[in-house]
């Protein structure tokens, strides 16, 4: 398990295998008739259908926050965004404060005309080998609900109610391989979620 989730973000293997794949979903987005509510990620969201909440999927597996940086244009028009990303930028072992400046920019980028929501990072597996990964996502979290009312988004707080019952880690049940999400996670999430957003 622990060694899919540390190479969870080199799933296609050869890197130009990985940029064929994301110039294709790139090409998708554009061609695509986009719904006024619109998921931006990585895996975790691209690997889920949305459909219950009729937006649009644009996750990307193994996406980071300089790869939603570069394609955010592509939901110019959605009226509301909800994006999670960050994680792979963690197992990439990205600095903090590389990812913080790719997020300061996100958000900066965003219009004030869309409802914006940030969903907090997912815990990942606890175990030794994944302590240091658990630890920069916590700081991220805490960087992330402050930065985000700074600019006047809602932040929603996942992290708590994914954690194991030590509270170190994602819940086993709530995982297939260490990082990505079972039907009974994605459930969870769809619920908080609901809570959340306007119906």
């Amino acid at each position: 398990m622990l060694a899919i989730l540390f190479c969870s973000c080199l799933v296609w293997g050869k890197q130009n295998t990985y940029q064929t794949f994301y110039d294709y979903k790139l090409q998708e987005f554009e061609a695509m008739k986009q719904s006024d509510l619109v998921f931006l990620g990585d895996s975790l969201t691209m690997r889920h259908n949305w459909s219950n909440f009729g937006a649009s999927n644009m996750g990307i597996d193994g996406d980071t926050t300089a790869g939603i940086l570069s394609r955010m244009h592509l939901a110019s028009d959605a009226k509301t965004i909800v994006l999670m990303i960050g994680v792979n930028d963690i197992l990439n072992q990205v600095p903090l404060v590389r990812i913080q400046s790719n997020y300061t920019k996100i958000l900066r980028k965003f219009s004030h005309d869309q409802k914006i929501y940030i969903l907090s990072l997912l815990p990942v597996i606890d175990a030794a080998q994944t302590r240091k990964i658990n630890q920069d996502i916590r700081t991220l979290n805490k960087w992330l609900q402050t930065q985000t009312k700074e600019y006047g988004f809602d932040y929603i707080s996942l992290y708590p109610e994914f954690l194991d019952k030590d509270r170190k880690g994602l819940k086993a049940e709530f995982t297939t391989d260490g990082i990505h999400l079972t039907t009974k996670a994605y459930k969870l999430w769809s619920k908080l979620l609901q809570m959340k957003l306007p119906q």
